[in-house]
């Protein structure tokens, strides 16, 4: 019996094998058809420098991507950056550097990020997100709250921020109950007392004379403001003036058009400051001089040109000015209402002070005493010579022969020649271009018998060219995407746009084509940038004529 047993147990020793490879082999294709996973990434910032950020995840074979989804407070757009992995099956670490140079993020914005992995057949595993908030960690700031506003500064003591704070309150109180909205969300307000850190912040892009700026997305103020002017006139001015446009941009708030920057400064500088002497001497001298720009060419962004740059502001004033005076606060703070709707600029002028925005830029000017500016710049080129024996219609200014306003084609075969033409007829015209034809392939073909070398003898051009690298006399000369050294070897980084004050940011929208039709003028358009308040009189780089500018 023992024997026998023994030959048993050995006799199922080779059946208990083959069970065990079928059943692995049955469980081989569900392992391979593991599903892939990705975890939230660890986000560490340094200010001006970049955010960085990282993260786990198990990558399977149908894994054909790996992307970084990045969210920016205040915009509804989201940004994908490519994030490079050798790993193609099993553990990998995902990492990313988000650049933030100066004037790439703002502080006070928070960043939400999150992996995202694509599979072959198109689909998507998104990770986990965290957010990052972006702050200026150069200074221990103090900070005073108010009832709308937190003022956060770096110097001077607790009287300097109770006196900002309160100015930031009243102004606000005031703007939102004229303009019939309610502020919930507090308001952060930036104070640098150096210049140079409160440029570094904005950004390189910041024109010099620029003392402020208000970003409604990210409900944050920004100001250059030293101790030492804390009883300056001059402050009682900037901050009305920046925390009217974050009211006003409440009060238009919609995600389809933005009113034109025009109205938006005039407002601004109307409530914190009024039309005052400087403004009204500018724009008589300009009804003087003739240099009074239409207020459709102050739609998008403001002239370049300290001058025209102010000359701006003080017209913009002056056309919210004469609107008061015509129709009425009333009628002011119905046009902006309007604009809540999503409307066009027609339709809201017309909805608030019953006429078009034409209408309203004839009537302004009328009072100055102006007529309607001429536009120029760039003019059509004049009607080139008409060739012998052209047919066609004669081309109008800025077109070519054989062009139309709709691109196609006007010539005839059939038309009658143009007086003086020469008309040798369809088949003359044929055996010439065939003689012309024969003529140049019989000078191709004698070239190259030329050239061709002699049986035995090397036919010598010249040295073999050698392959050189260009070499950029700056970075700004080198073509996009590539670095000093030739294509970088790291990943593109996704760029954050500069934050606009309202929904439609510049950067979505297309740059036009055609110059500005009126000097330092920038074209017509919906998106407004961040609004901006000329520095003060004695700042640094300020232009020494300038008056104050809110």
């Amino acid at each position: 019996m023992a024997l026998s047993a023994f030959r048993y147990h050995h006799r199922g020793a080779p059946l208990a094998a083959l069970a065990a490879i079928l059943v692995a082999s049955l469980l081989a294709p569900v392992a391979a058809a593991a599903t892939p996973t990705v975890g939230a990434p660890t986000a560490s910032a340094k200010f001006l420098s970049g955010i960085s950020l990282k993260g786990a995840a198990t990558l399977t074979g149908d894994v054909v991507r790996v992307e970084l989804v990045l969210d920016f407070e205040g915009s509804t757009r989201s940004e994908i950056a490519d994030v490079p992995t050798t790993v193609k099956t099993g553990p990998a670490t995902l990492a990313y550097t988000l650049e933030t140079p100066s004037g790439g993020v703002l502080p006070n914005t928070d960043i939400t990020a999150r992996f995202r992995l694509t599979l072959t057949d198109g689909s998507t595993i998104v990770g986990p997100a965290t957010t990052v908030h972006y702050e200026d960690t150069r200074y221990a700031w103090k900070t005073v709250s108010g009832e709308f506003v937190r003022v956060h500064y770096t110097e001077g003591g607790s009287a300097f921020g109770q006196r900002a704070v309160k100015i930031a309150d009243d102004a606000i109180r005031e703007v939102s109950s004229l303009l019939g909205v309610t502020e919930d969300d507090p308001v952060d307000f930036f104070i640098y007392a150096d210049r140079t850190a409160f440029y570094d912040v904005l950004g390189p892009a910041t024109r010099e004379n620029v003392g402020g700026e208000a970003l409604p997305n990210i409900r944050t103020l920004f100001a250059n403001i030293a101790p030492s002017a804390v009883d300056d006139p001059w402050v009682g001015i900037v901050i009305p003036h920046e925390l009217t446009h974050l009211v006003f941009d409440t009060a238009v708030h919609n995600d389809y058009h933005y009113p034109p920057r025009w109205l938006n400064e005039g407002i601004a500088v109307y409530l914190s400051e009024g039309y005052g002497g400087s403004d009204r001497n500018a724009v008589a001298q300009a009804v003087d001089d003739g240099s009074v720009m239409p207020l459709r060419a102050l739609t998008a962004q403001f002239p370049t040109t300290a001058e025209r740059f102010s000359l701006a502001y003080s017209e913009s004033v002056s056309a919210v000015s004469f609107m008061v005076d015509k129709y009425g606060r009333n009628g002011m703070v119905s046009l902006v209402r309007a604009y809540a709707g999503g409307v066009s600029d027609d339709e809201a002028f017309q909805a608030g002070l019953g006429t078009d925005v034409a209408g309203f830029e004839a009537a302004w000017l009328a009072s100055l005493g102006v007529p309607t500016p001429s536009p120029f710049g760039p003019l059509p080129a004049p009607a080139g010579p008409l060739p012998s024996g052209w047919g066609g219609a004669a081309p109008t200014a800025g077109t070519a022969p054989g062009d139309s306003a709709t691109g196609a084609p006007v010539a005839s075969p059939t038309a009658a020649p143009s007086p003086g033409a020469v008309d040798d007829g369809d088949g003359n015209v044929g055996a010439v271009a065939a003689v012309v034809l024969l003529l140049a392939i019989a000078a191709v073909v004698v070239g190259w018998m030329r050239r061709r070398p002699r049986p035995g003898v090397a036919l010598v051009e010249g040295p073999e060219p050698v392959a050189t690298t260009p070499v950029w006399s700056s970075p700004f000369q080198r073509p996009a995407g590539q670095g000093p050294g030739g294509p970088p070897d790291a990943p593109t980084v996704a760029k954050h746009p500069a934050h606009p004050a309202d929904p439609g940011e510049p950067s979505a929208v297309a740059p036009s084509a055609a110059a500005p039709p009126w000097p330092d003028a920038a074209p017509p358009g919906d998106a407004t940038p961040p609004a901006e308040t000329a520095a003060p009189e004695t700042a640094p780089r300020a232009a020494p004529d300038e008056e104050p500018r809110a």
